[in-house]
């Protein structure tokens, strides 16, 4: 990578730890797209996006430590182990596609998961039904494993609760946290050396996503969470559009 390809590498991960920051989801939505359409391979990508998340949720964790309800992060994080398999397994069928192809497709998941965040508002309740804490725990495991889009489930399952918002952005960050570990380690198992140089990069640029979260974490305590999640899902909306309309263009 020349210098150039760096600096807008460092720009994505820093604009998508402030994301991730304010309201605790979208760092795999935004960053995977926008590093994909710089060339890089996915497993690559994957892999940085892993990194970058570790270091994100886990300064998230820290600064929400008391709030963390981790008995509900350890069911989640066994079932969505679990389904990140089946993801990889899909994703390692896929890596040979041409990348205009993968980009599409993972366009068309995310914008279809962030219109399901926008028009689902169910009425919260302390807790849900086992069948709909093994759908949202799956779903977001294999979407995690296949394109590093594991979040919007999960905020739909926390959306659905009454907890508290210092209670919801904790749960979201620990669940990110504790399973990366163990996606990096399949990711290498099955990939091998571009998950190695993603793991560099994204160590490398930890510091930069350190400060676009550190920065979210403070504006997101101070500004209405409604807004900040209406301009995320704009954003995110608008980044899934740009990834999915060369393909259509292609096709038609």
């Amino acid at each position: 990578m020349d210098m150039c390809q760096i600096v807008s590498v460092a720009l994505v991960v820093l604009c998508g730890g402030f994301l991730q920051g304010t309201v605790a989801f979208g760092f795999g939505l935004f960053s995977v797209p926008l590093l994909l359409m710089m060339g890089l391979p996915i497993p690559a990508v994957l892999a940085i996006a892993s990194v970058c998340t570790l270091v994100q949720a886990g300064s998230g964790v820290h600064h929400l430590r008391q709030a963390v309800p981790w008995k509900d992060v350890g069911i989640s994080v066994v079932v969505r182990g679990v389904a990140m398999l089946l993801g990889i397994w899909v994703l390692r069928a896929l890596v040979n596609y041409p990348i205009v192809k993968i980009k599409f497709w993972i366009g068309v998941v995310m914008l279809l998961l962030v219109i399901l965040q926008v028009s689902w508002k169910p009425q919260p309740r302390a807790r849900l039904h086992g069948g709909w804490n093994l759908a949202a725990f799956l779903t977001s495991g294999f979407t995690g494993g296949l394109c590093s889009m594991g979040g919007p489930p999960l905020v739909l399952w926390v959306m659905a609760h009454d907890w508290t918002v210092e209670r919801t952005r904790a749960f979201l960050f620990a669940s990110f946290m504790s399973l990366v570990p163990f996606q990096l380690a399949i990711l290498y198992w099955t990939f091998g050396d571009d998950v190695v140089y993603g793991m560099v990069l994204g160590a490398v640029l930890s510091p930069v996503v350190l400060l676009g979260s550190l920065l979210g974490l403070r504006i997101g305590a101070h500004f209405s969470k409604p807004l900040l999640r209406r301009l995320a899902f704009l954003l995110l909306a608008a980044i899934a559009i740009n990834a999915i309309f060369p393909q259509v263009w292609r096709l038609l």
